[in-house]
C-alpha cells in the first residue's frame, strides 16, 4: 500500500511538472511564420477590397448621374472662382485654380 501512495504522489508531481511547462500551441511564431501568417491575411483581404473598390466607384457614378449632383459641382466651382477673385487673384490666375481644383470626392485624388 505504501508504495501504490509513493507511485501516485510520484505522478501526480510528474503530471503537475508536466502540466506547469508552456504547451507547445503557446509558443510565439518565428518572423518567417508570422510572414507567412500575413501573406495569407492579406490574400484573403484582396478580393474583399476588390469588391469594396467597385462599389464605392459605382456609387460615385450614381450620383454624378443626377442633376442636383452638377448643380452642387457648378457651385462648388463657380464660389472657389468667386472667392479666388475677392481674394485679390487675376480673372487669369482665378480660372486656373479653379480648373485645376479637383471637386470634393469620397476618394481624393480623383478629377
Amino acid at each position: 500500500m505504501k508504495k501504490f501512495l509513493v507511485t501516485v504522489l510520484f505522478l501526480t508531481m510528474a503530471a503537475t511538472s508536466l502540466a506547469a511547462e508552456p504547451a507547445e500551441e503557446s509558443k510565439q511564431p518565428s518572423p518567417e511564420e508570422m510572414q507567412q501568417l500575413m501573406e495569407m491575411s492579406l490574400g484573403a483581404m484582396v478580393p474583399m477590397m476588390g469588391k469594396m473598390t467597385e462599389a464605392m466607384i459605382d456609387a460615385q457614378l450614381k450620383s454624378a448621374e443626377k442633376p442636383e449632383t452638377a448643380a452642387k459641382l457648378a457651385a462648388f466651382k463657380k464660389n472657389l472662382y468667386t472667392a479666388l477673385l475677392k481674394q485679390g487673384f487675376s480673372k487669369k490666375e482665378a480660372f486656373q485654380i479653379m480648373l485645376n481644383t479637383s471637386p470634393p470626392a469620397a476618394m481624393p485624388g480623383m478629377k
